[in-house]
């Protein structure tokens, strides 16, 4: 059984206080100005640069995804030109301190960058139904992969074509066994529907 004193639910539970006009919310700094707030990007004081060696066997993307985190939020958080030269000069220096080429981290700011400009279309997919008949349509299925077309796979017999092409005797019970015969293998399955 677990006990608490009073003092350990204190603890627990104690949210972040303003001081001097400022409060630490997450990873934020909420100052209060007299007519707005600014906010800038808090690092507890437990943070370590730590992140994924570049050295280390990890795929690219693994490594990167730490600093897509970063330069992400520093383009989408609502700071001002200086927070944000303050925050890159954090990323950059975290970079550095796990061996990344800094070429890569501006490369990455760029890609991100340009990806958070592009105006979001309002065209909708349409959608193309493929009959499945072996794995190489996947292969044809990923041709459309950027097109505004989504593919869906459908099998070119199901069991409910099998029985709808039998003569089935109407009956007042609703479950029935049935067999349904391959004509190209000679082989049968038998099912129960209920």
């Amino acid at each position: 059984m677990n006990h608490m004193n009073n003092t350990d639910k204190h603890l627990e539970f104690k949210l972040s206080e303003e001081e001097n006009k400022t409060i630490n919310y997450l990873d934020l700094s909420i100052h209060r100005n007299t007519n707005s707030t600014d906010i800038r990007s808090y690092i507890k004081p437990s943070h370590t640069d730590a992140t994924i060696q570049f050295s280390s066997n990890h795929p690219l993307e693994h490594k990167l995804a730490a600093f897509s985190f970063y330069i992400n939020r520093m383009l989408t958080l609502p700071i001002t030109k200086r927070a944000k030269q303050q925050e890159w000069k954090i990323i950059l220096a975290i970079a550095q301190n796990n061996g990344f080429p800094l070429q890569i981290i501006h490369k990455l700011k760029k890609k991100l960058m340009a990806k958070k400009q592009k105006l979001p279309t309002t065209t909708t997919k349409k959608w193309l139904t493929f009959s499945y008949h072996s794995p190489l349509l996947c292969k044809i299925t990923n041709l459309f992969k950027h097109t505004n077309l989504n593919t869906a796979l459908r099998a070119t017999s199901t069991i409910h074509q099998q029985l709808a092409d039998k003569t089935v005797k109407t009956s007042t019970n609703s479950s029935a066994i049935y067999e349904l015969k391959c004509n190209t293998w000679n082989n049968s399955y038998v099912g129960q529907s209920g």
